[in-house]
């Protein structure tokens, strides 16, 4: 089962500049991950599920405290979160950042991961 979790929006310190390394910044991100729904499914149970819930929790957590200055440090350290998880066979971590530069959408940075359990 592939699970999607999209524009968890959080305002964090991110960035290499001076008035971002002071301020906080909206930056959103995305999560997609596969695991075994199968029991699941079948008992339609939240405890025989992964806890998106709580998944985003951690991510809000980790990216108000780690104050990183890449995108790509911020997408590997959330990917690294989602592997934590046993649960969690595979995934991929978008992080987007919709003020890094005047007139464009946003900059992202993916991080995509497989599990070996």
């Amino acid at each position: 089962m592939r699970m999607c979790v999209k524009g968890i929006e959080i305002q964090a310190v991110i960035g290499t500049l001076h008035h971002e390394r002071n301020s906080h910044q909206k930056i959103l991100i995305d999560i997609e991950f596969e695991y075994d729904a199968k029991t699941a499914s079948d008992s339609d149970r939240l405890e025989d599920a992964v806890d998106y819930s709580a998944i985003v929790e951690d991510i809000i957590r980790n990216a108000k405290e780690s104050k990183c200055l890449l995108l790509e440090t911020l997408a590997e350290r959330t990917a690294g979160l989602l592997r934590k998880n046993p649960d969690i066979k595979s995934g991929k971590v978008t992080v987007k950042k919709p003020s890094a530069i005047k007139n464009i959408e946003f900059v992202s940075a993916e991080a995509n991961f497989q599990n070996c359990n």
